[in-house]
């Protein structure tokens, strides 16, 4: 999106997405005749801006001395563009008699814009795809956005800027962006962020800087369920941090299953009363997928935006915000209090991006509460000098202790197709307990393990998935409805996600992929439901890592936590 450099009676230099006369403010007198990228244009203001008294050319405006000098300016920096004039706006003389007529298409058009960009930083392509949604022209969009630019909701920004002497992707913040030439001289393309969109110098971001709501509103929370002591005792922690003034950040560290989430609802329900804005975000969409009926289950009614890389609906309205960390990137100081699950989850954990572009959706004066099972050393050493409050949640709620994992030591290889046998047998012996959730380190090991399982239990529903595969939605729908005897998947389901009786087996539990905190996640797997509360965790390996001793070791710990606090019964 390009934009047209102007000029008003004052000498003051603005900038218009669009050409046409009748949508035009009324104190245009002059506009250049050929469109240039806003990176561009910052450039020609940050020359001019060099100069005393910009607005004292105004007298210059009679003789075109102004215009003239400010053509010498582009000239200077040695664009490869073709010959550029001023245009004069015919009526300018006339200006006190014109209305201004921006053409804003039909009203409800407005209004759905006004209500789906709210907080929002919208691309070209977000443009694009929001126009497909309300069957309008995209132009039609840019000219509602440019209104409200004028009017101080929103500002236009470069979607890749000067830095120094670097680049910054205003989106993630990444400063490592691919630069190449073009006719404005050097551009740049940040591929951090690339997943929702490419971003480069030349293009531009609509950042829209209003509240996602404008008041508060009757909000109805219904939970469907009673907090077990353990879980009422960190909702009310939660809550003290929610409302305390001095603190911003917390760190909720709960054993996996303890029902972390919903020990947030009644702070996130308190937020929404009191006019804030909330938002649950999760580095995988299979996370944000199943605590999105929970959301709308106990809060009846209540607006809730889901947002994710398979969400059918890109643009939705609402106070509360249920989104993946890449869909946090379209947000911009929108929310008062984020709520995040997994923060030691790939792809968030050691993406920098992810991380600046978190901290940007929080508003100033916002808190932040991370949740998880298995805290990184950054949460740790924050929570030991004092700079993050610590929550911790240690029992799940049916007072069970958690199922400690068990290695067996193997000689034989873990290659598939090989000693399929035996590991078979230990399938088959777990089977009777319950169904059976096999964790493998590598994508090309699903396939050939799946058919060993096959031929070897040819009555046995099994099958297997991966973050790539087309089917995997329909997939972990069956298995989450119990359909499979065994299930063989990578990391993709070490989080987030309840398999009621499941048993688990790691194959290769030494690989270098599996640090202790996929381990704790693979290994909390099991146990979770009150119906099925124990279960069966085989570390299988050719040799004991750290990581598997550090895995254990916290499982043990938390149980030992659990026990000393009455939590969980002996």
């Amino acid at each position: 999106m390009n934009f047209y450099l102007t000029l008003n009676g004052k000498g003051q230099v603005g900038y218009l997405p669009f050409e046409e006369l009748e949508n035009m403010p009324g104190d245009i007198r002059y506009m250049l005749s050929c469109p240039l990228p806003l990176t561009a244009i910052k450039v020609i203001e940050d020359r001019l801006g060099k100069r005393k008294a910009l607005t004292a050319w105004a007298k210059g405006l009679q003789d075109n001395s102004v215009n003239k000098k400010i053509l010498a300016v582009i000239k200077g920096l040695g664009w490869d563009l073709p010959p550029l004039e001023w245009r004069e706006i015919s009526n300018y003389s006339d200006v006190r008699k014109r209305t201004r007529t921006i053409d804003r298409g039909n009203i409800e058009i407005e209004q759905a814009f006004n209500k789906f960009v709210l907080g929002r930083q919208l691309s070209a392509a977000d443009f694009q795809e929001l126009s497909h949604e309300l069957k309008t022209e995209k132009q039609t969009l840019v000219k509602l956005a440019h209104a409200n630019v004028e009017l101080g909701y929103a500002q236009w920004v470069p979607s890749v800027s000067r830095h120094g002497q670097g680049w910054q992707c205003q989106r993630c913040g990444e400063r490592e962006v691919e630069e190449w030439p073009s006719l404005y001289g050097n551009a740049a393309t940040c591929r951090s962020c690339e997943s929702i969109g490419a971003t480069t110098s030349l293009e531009v971001l609509y950042r829209d800087q209003r509240l996602l709501v404008d008041e508060a509103s009757e909000v109805i929370f219904q939970p469907h369920w009673n907090l077990t002591e353990a879980q009422k005792s960190a909702s009310d922690q939660v809550l003290n941090f929610i409302q305390d003034p001095l603190s911003k950040k917390a760190l909720l560290w709960a054993a996996c299953g303890a029902g972390k989430t919903e020990v947030c609802f009644p702070s996130a329900a308190w937020a929404l009363k009191q006019g804030k804005t909330v938002l649950f975000a999760a580095p995988r969409q299979d996370v944000i997928h199943d605590v999105a009926p929970r959301i709308v289950r106990d809060f009846p009614g209540q607006p809730c935006q889901v947002l994710s890389g398979r969400a059918l609906m890109k643009f939705q309205s609402g106070p509360m915000v249920l989104a993946t960390t890449h869909q946090v990137l379209k947000f911009w100081r929108a929310f008062d209090v984020i709520f995040l699950d997994e923060m030691d989850a790939f792809p968030y954990r050691g993406n920098s991006a992810l991380e600046w572009g978190l901290k940007n959706a929080l508003r100033e004066g916002g808190k932040i509460l991370y949740l998880t099972a298995t805290p990184s050393e950054e949460g740790l050493k924050a929570v030991q000098n004092g700079t993050m409050q610590l929550i911790r949640l240690p029992a799940r709620h049916h007072r069970c202790a958690l199922p400690v994992p068990k290695w067996e030591r193997t000689c034989h290889s873990l290659v598939p197709d090989q000693n399929t046998d035996v590991w078979a047998s230990q399938a088959e012996l777990l089977r009777k307990d319950g169904p059976v959730l096999v964790f493998v380190p590598k994508i090309s090991w699903i396939d050939p393990w799946v058919k060993s399982f096959q031929q070897r239990f040819p009555n046995w529903c099994v099958d297997g998935s991966y973050s790539a595969d087309h089917h995997r939605s329909t997939k972990i729908e069956k298995l989450q409805q119990g359909k499979y005897d065994l299930f063989v998947s990578t990391t993709i389901l070490e989080r987030g996600i309840t398999l009621s009786g499941i048993q688990v087996i790691v194959l290769a539990a030494d690989h270098p992929l599996y640090d202790e905190r996929a381990l704790v996640q693979m290994a909390g797997r099991v146990g979770r439901t009150k119906e099925c509360p124990q279960g069966n965790v085989i570390f299988i390996s050719k040799r004991k890592t750290s990581s598997m001793a550090t895995a254990i070791q916290w499982i043990k710990e938390q149980n030992r936590l659990a026990l000393a606090l009455g939590l969980i019964d002996g």
